[in-house]
């Protein structure tokens, strides 16, 4: 009697633990992914603020004239416009970056002067507030000072 031959290939049990085992490593990398990915958006979100930051600065001076600063946290825009209303600049963060923008007490206005520093006559900035960019269990943070000046908090 001659023994059966086998035949090559793979038997069900085989490929089930392949799939089982290539499932768990995707659901890894996924997870991995996603908190990656939010604290990408933290930081970016932060970047951008304080590009935003330094290029309010410098059109305040480069004009002459007096350039605000808006931090609105209820929709997550922020934007650079004259004394006058006349928007410049606008982001919305909480699309853009899918980040959450919070303040300690609502809308945050910086006056930067032709000169380049803050004028808290025209501007709510009177301490050091800070302003907090959250995605996920991701956080960044900035501070503005008084006389105009941003920290990395």
């Amino acid at each position: 009697m001659s023994r059966p031959r086998r035949t090559a290939g793979f038997t069900l049990i085989e490929m089930l633990i392949v799939v089982v085992v290539g499932g768990l490593m995707s659901m890894i990398a996924i997870r991995s992914f996603s908190q990656v990915h939010g604290a990408l958006g933290a930081r970016t979100a932060q970047t951008t603020f304080m590009t935003i930051h330094a290029q309010t600065r410098a059109l305040a001076v480069e004009r002459g004239e007096a350039i605000v600063l808006r931090v609105d946290p209820a929709s997550g825009v922020v934007s650079v416009t004259t004394e006058g209303g006349t928007v410049i600049q606008s982001r919305n963060f909480a699309q853009d970056y899918e980040v959450a923008v919070t303040t300690p007490g609502g809308v945050v206005e910086l006056c930067m002067t032709p000169r380049g520093y803050a004028d808290t006559r025209c501007g709510n900035v009177t301490t050091r507030t800070e302003i907090v960019f959250t995605r996920g269990a991701r956080t960044r943070r900035v501070a503005l000072l008084p006389l105009g000046q941003l920290q990395e908090a």
